[in-house]
């Protein structure tokens, strides 16, 4: 969902909701100039509105779609199944709690190493192959718990490894895959998004908070893959 104001034409405002587009204009010669088309299936809507009346409709409307917006998943995850594998890489410990503060998160400062100090090459140099991984392990309890985060490659076995970089290791399992498509690094927040909002929900397997990751392959989509407990 977004909102558009015109640059050109202040007294039209434009949003969108799923498959339905609303225009709210405030004169007729509003009305006269808008052209409407269906394009790829939506519907047009077109409301009359003074200002204060436009306002405190659209908040309201905009309210109730936030607060459905736990029920929406952008993406459908698919059911799974991971072999064991190895990743080295570089490694962080933290909370949900912490990220959600610019100066206490730690993982855009991890992944910024990852990239300035051009760990993807240096790794593949040392025998790592594949997309890069995150993985989220050693969880301390659920998602309200710490928890570590290791950006890294895959490699063939579990060899010793020097500081700065640490292994872990991934089970065999099942796991839910949600896609995170769009632009990084919103699309793999709002991947997550949908994995509490899915999670949320009544009659969906449990997590095993195992492990879980991010596969950022060179083309497509970004994957989340989440370790579910077995029925």
């Amino acid at each position: 969902m977004r909102v558009i104001v015109g640059p050109t034409t202040p007294r039209l405002v434009l949003y969108f909701v799923p498959r339905l587009v609303v225009y709210f204009v405030e004169s007729a010669d509003d009305r006269r100039n808008m052209q409407f088309r269906r394009q790829s299936g939506e519907r047009v809507a077109l409301a009359r509105h003074s200002a204060p009346e436009f306002q405190s409709r659209s908040r309201c409307l905009l309210d109730g779609l936030a607060r459905r917006r736990s029920r929406w998943l952008v993406s459908t995850p698919e059911s799974r199944h991971a072999k064991p594998k190895q990743i080295v890489g570089l490694a962080t410990r933290t909370t949900n709690n912490a990220e959600s503060s610019p100066s206490a998160a730690k993982i855009p400062l991890l992944w910024e190493r990852f990239s300035n100090e051009r760990w993807p090459e240096r790794l593949e140099k040392a025998g790592a192959f594949g997309p890069t991984i995150a993985v989220y392990s050693a969880y301390e309890s659920d998602a309200s718990g710490s928890y570590q985060l290791l950006v890294g490659r895959q490699v063939r076995d579990s060899r010793p490894v020097s500081p700065p970089l640490q292994i872990v290791s991934i089970a065999q399992g099942s796991y839910l895959a949600f896609r995170c498509s769009g632009p990084l690094p919103q699309a793999v927040i709002d991947g997550w998004r949908d994995v509490w909002a899915y999670f949320g929900r009544d009659n969906v397997p449990a997590r095993a908070y195992t492990a879980d990751f991010e596969i950022y392959g060179d083309a497509g989509p970004v994957e989340i893959w989440v370790a579910v407990q077995d029925r």
